[in-house]
């Protein structure tokens, strides 16, 4: 009798790197940096608090803390969001949570996300090219 087969495993192109750099990214629908918000000098103190917080919440995992930015966009509609970078080590890159984000990076999300107010859509995947960046020993880009 011959095993059944289902589709075919997809191969995690990263799984060589010895780190890999996850972006977050989470939509702002209180508009916390819109420019009313930027103009008081708030969009600024997140990005410092949450800083202070995630770095050595990231450290505790084992990641490295990367960077915030404070005044980006997503979607059709340039909604402002926030982005936070975190690097990764390989062995923890390949323990997954169900919707494919590795488990340290759902930790440091929920650590995000007591930041905010309210429950809030987050994005996250690979940073191509920070990843790549680390394994080349290129510069590394700026945060985008």
């Amino acid at each position: 009798m011959r095993a059944r087969t289902g589709s075919a495993v997809r191969v995690d192109p990263w799984n060589v790197c010895d780190w890999v750099v996850w972006k977050l990214e989470v939509d702002d629908p209180e508009q916390r940096i819109s420019e009313a918000y930027h103009e008081a000098g708030m969009g600024l103190l997140l990005a410092a608090e949450s800083r202070e917080t995630m770095v050595g919440f990231a450290a505790r995992l084992g990641c490295v803390y990367e960077g915030c930015k404070d005044d980006g966009s997503y979607g059709s509609d340039n909604d402002p969001c926030y982005a936070w970078w975190i690097r990764v080590p390989q062995v923890a890159h390949a323990q997954r949570t169900a919707r494919g984000w590795p488990l340290v990076v759902e930790e440091c999300r929920q650590q995000l996300d007591r930041m905010f107010a309210d429950g809030h859509h987050w994005h996250g995947w690979v940073d191509e090219r920070r990843t790549r960046a680390l394994s080349t020993g290129e510069m590394m880009p700026l945060l985008l």
